[in-house]
């Protein structure tokens, strides 16, 4: 009996010292140990550097430069991508016409205008960096040395589209009496004086000897090395106005004047080619009516001269 009461007594003690256990709606695990959790990854809104890098030189794709001439100047509207024109091209006095096999108006469509542009100047001067550099709103040829050379671009300029293609010096002399050719671009380094004299005498061969009587540019490249510098503007532009030619200074490193020297080329080449009309044979003569309008023009600019400076860095005015 005494027996019985003490296992009673043991079984009351161990059920008051067990712990009771309650439950609860909040409820929390403790993790036994540190578990390290696998990194989320999140989905960016913009690509990668890989793919746009990748759409840039898809060889399916092109880009288009846009710019605007306002009141207050020149706007760049961007650059877009779209699909490359696979159709055959053929180029007569200065236009594409694309061979689609459409019908006559959808061909009288796709007539694309062509400027052809030779970039010259001595070595070293910048000539490849600057022809690279217009291809682009970015500073993309600096960042990118492996860049490849462009040779043409397209450019939309107050709605009207234009494929610029580039001429280097050697294609440029074998061509007979430059014909082919709308416009010269002569590049020199500020901080090289001989690049500016060879420079000059180019400027005095084709103006003189040669007779281009179509848009010049004369380009003072490099002008971000200021301390550097051994030419003047003012000396420069002296040339320039002598030669009757359009004077700008760039920087391709900091891509200063690149967007303002492209659509000057393109907006002095077109009002040139606008002063002209075809007759029935194909031969380019110029137009009566705008010829006069610009002898008007002419005779007012030269009863200006000693009392207004013409300018040669107006690339704008024609």
């Amino acid at each position: 009996m005494e027996q019985l009461e003490k296992l009673q007594y043991q079984a009351l003690l161990v059920k008051k010292s067990q712990q009771v256990e309650r439950s609860s709606s909040l409820r929390i695990e403790r993790p036994t140990s540190l578990a390290v959790r696998p990194k989320i990854k999140r989905r960016n809104s913009l690509p990668s550097p890989t793919v746009i890098e990748s759409i840039v030189r898809s060889p399916s794709l092109e880009r288009v430069r846009s710019f605007s001439l306002t009141r207050d100047g020149l706007k760049n509207c961007g650059d877009k991508f779209r699909p490359h024109s696979l159709s055959s091209v053929s180029t007569s006095e200065g236009y594409e016409s694309c061979s689609t096999g459409a019908t006559s108006s959808m061909e009288s469509i796709c007539l694309k205008q062509q400027l052809r542009v030779a970039i010259i100047g001595s070595k070293g001067v910048g000539k490849k960096s600057l022809k690279n550099q217009f291809s682009t709103s970015e500073e993309l040829y600096i960042n990118n040395r492996d860049v490849k050379d462009q040779d043409e671009i397209c450019v939309l300029m107050d709605d009207e589209e234009s494929y610029v293609m580039f001429v280097d010096e050697t294609e440029l002399a074998n061509q007979a009496e430059n014909e082919l050719v709308d416009s010269i671009v002569v590049v020199f380094s500020v901080v090289d004086a001989r690049s500016f004299k060879n420079g000059t005498r180019k400027i005095e061969m084709i103006r003189q000897e040669i007779g281009f009587d179509k848009p010049l540019f004369f380009v003072a490249n490099k002008v971000d090395l200021a301390r550097q510098r051994a030419i003047t503007e003012k000396d420069a532009k002296k040339v320039a106005t002598r030669y009757n030619c359009k004077y700008i200074e760039t920087s391709v490193a900091l891509n200063h004047n690149m967007d303002q020297l492209l659509a000057g080329i393109i907006r002095q080449v077109r009002s040139r080619r606008h002063s002209y009309t075809y007759n029935t044979d194909g031969d380019m003569t110029k137009d009566p009516k705008t010829a006069s309008m610009f002898t008007k023009i002419l005779l007012q600019k030269l009863m200006k001269i000693g009392h207004h400076e013409l300018s040669c860095t107006k690339l704008f005015d024609v």
